[in-house]
C-alpha cells in the first residue's frame, strides 16, 4: 500500500512540474500584442508593444490648452497656452513570471510648455515657449491581474534617475540641467495615481 501511495505522490509531482513548465509568462503572453493606457502625468496617453518576449517598445503623449489673461491690468487680453509632451521608452525584461513582468526601462521625454514673459512695457506680457528633454533609466514592473481571469489588464509603477535638460523661451535666459531620482505611479495613496494598460491583438 505504501508503494502505492509512493507511486502516486511522485505521479502528482511529475505532472505538478510538467504543467508550471509548460505554463506562459507574463512576457511570453504578451509577445506581439498592444496596451493602450495610462503612464505617467506628462504623456498620459500611451502604447506600449511587446516585439518578443524580452523587449518592448512605449510611445505615449500628452496635450494641455489653457485661456489665461496676458495682461492683468486688461481683462480682454486673453491668451491660449499650450502644452504638449512625447515619450518613448524600450522596456528590457530582467525577469518574466507567470503574473508579472520585472524590466529596465530607458526613456526619454520631449516637452513644451507656453508660459507668459514680461515685456517691460506697462505689465504686458508675451507668450513664450518652455523646452524640456528628460532622459531617464528605471526599473519597472507590470503585474497582471491573471488569477482573477482578465489577462490582458495590467497595473505598472516604476523607480529611476532623470537627467533634465530646460532651455526656457524667455530672453537671455540659460539652459538649466538637473539629475533627479523620480517614481512613476508607485504610490496609490499620495498621487492617486496607477498605470494601467489593456492589452489586445
Amino acid at each position: 500500500m505504501s508503494r502505492m501511495i509512493r507511486i502516486f505522490t511522485v505521479s502528482l509531482l511529475v505532472m505538478a512540474l510538467a504543467s508550471a513548465s509548460s505554463a506562459q509568462t507574463a512576457n511570453q503572453r504578451m509577445e506581439g500584442m498592444k496596451g493602450i493606457g495610462f503612464f505617467n502625468a506628462a504623456a498620459p496617453l500611451g502604447i506600449r508593444y511587446w516585439m518578443n518576449d524580452g523587449m518592448a517598445v512605449d510611445f505615449g503623449v500628452g496635450l494641455d490648452v489653457d485661456t489665461k489673461v496676458a495682461n492683468p491690468g486688461d481683462p480682454t487680453t486673453d491668451d491660449t497656452l499650450f502644452g504638449f509632451a512625447v515619450d518613448i521608452g524600450l522596456p528590457i525584461v530582467m525577469s518574466g513570471q507567470e503574473n508579472m513582468i520585472v524590466y529596465f526601462r530607458p526613456g526619454a521625454t520631449l516637452r513644451g510648455t507656453n508660459v507668459f514673459e514680461n515685456t517691460g512695457v506697462a505689465g504686458a506680457q508675451q507668450t513664450v515657449t518652455d523646452i524640456a528633454v528628460d532622459v531617464g533609466l528605471a526599473i519597472g514592473g507590470e503585474f497582471f491581474l491573471t488569477q482573477f481571469g482578465w489577462d490582458n489588464l495590467s497595473f505598472s509603477g516604476q523607480v529611476g534617475v532623470n537627467l533634465e535638460i530646460l532651455s526656457p523661451g524667455a530672453d537671455n535666459s540659460e539652459t538649466d540641467v538637473n539629475f533627479t531620482t523620480t517614481n512613476s505611479n508607485v504610490s496609490v495613496f499620495n498621487s492617486g495615481q496607477v498605470g494601467f494598460r489593456i492589452y489586445f491583438n
